[in-house]
């Protein structure tokens, strides 16, 4: 039996509501406020990560029990910031905190930042220092430099996914980041994943046709 038309929002998604679908759940782009308080809404905890909350509210969605410790592990005992950071310090307890940041910089210098890759490999590999980070750090680095190489996005991170797409079409050079938010802010509540798709050229028809 149908039930009752699914109330849409402004921008036309489905209303994050407590008996919508799964289906309608995971096939918009959510912010992540979005999500904070469709899980208050829900009585879940609003903590962490986007990709952790959204998976938290997808298991309330499909009616399977709440987790009862966090998505993946995390370690105990005090930060690995809490001391003084070294090249040779054991990564135990990382966290991208400011401490984090400024050994980093003391050792890369004010261009560094966070990035989503460093802290990829930091999540598959044991046993690493931070020495050991400032040169994977680097050696990314060497490789944005080719023109070949594109950065790993996140797969939540869909807005700096279509960005650097937006800008890496052609036809796009000389369009500044607001024509770019523009476009996505045109496609980001339609249904499905929110991509930017790269029109080919139009060829222009011959004007030497009969008419």
């Amino acid at each position: 039996m149908k039930g009752k038309r699914t109330k849409k929002d402004k921008d036309g998604r489905p209303t994050l509501h407590p008996g919508m679908s799964v289906e309608d759940y995971k096939s918009y782009y959510w912010m992540k406020g979005d999500l904070t308080r469709f899980a208050r809404q829900l009585g879940l905890p609003t903590h962490g990560y986007k990709p952790e909350l959204s998976a938290r509210i997808e298991r309330r969605l499909r009616g399977l029990p709440d987790l009862t410790h966090p998505l993946g592990k995390q370690a105990k005992g005090p930060r690995d910031s809490d001391r003084r950071l070294t090249r040779d310090t054991r990564v135990a307890n990382y966290k991208s905190d400011e401490k984090t940041r400024e050994f980093f910089k003391s050792q890369i210098g004010p261009a560094f930042h966070f990035t989503y890759h460093l802290n990829q490999y930091r999540l598959a590999r044991k046993n690493l220092t931070y020495g050991d980070l400032v040169d994977e750090w680097l050696a990314e680095k060497e490789r944005r430099q080719k023109g070949d190489y594109q950065a790993p996005i996140a797969e939540h991170g869909k807005y700096n996914r279509f960005i650097r797409d937006f800008f890496g079409d052609e036809k796009n050079q000389g369009k500044s980041l607001s024509d770019a938010a523009a476009a996505w802010n045109a496609i980001k509540s339609n249904r499905g994943d929110p991509r930017y798709n790269a029109q080919p050229a139009r060829r222009r028809k011959s004007q030497g046709r009969g008419r």
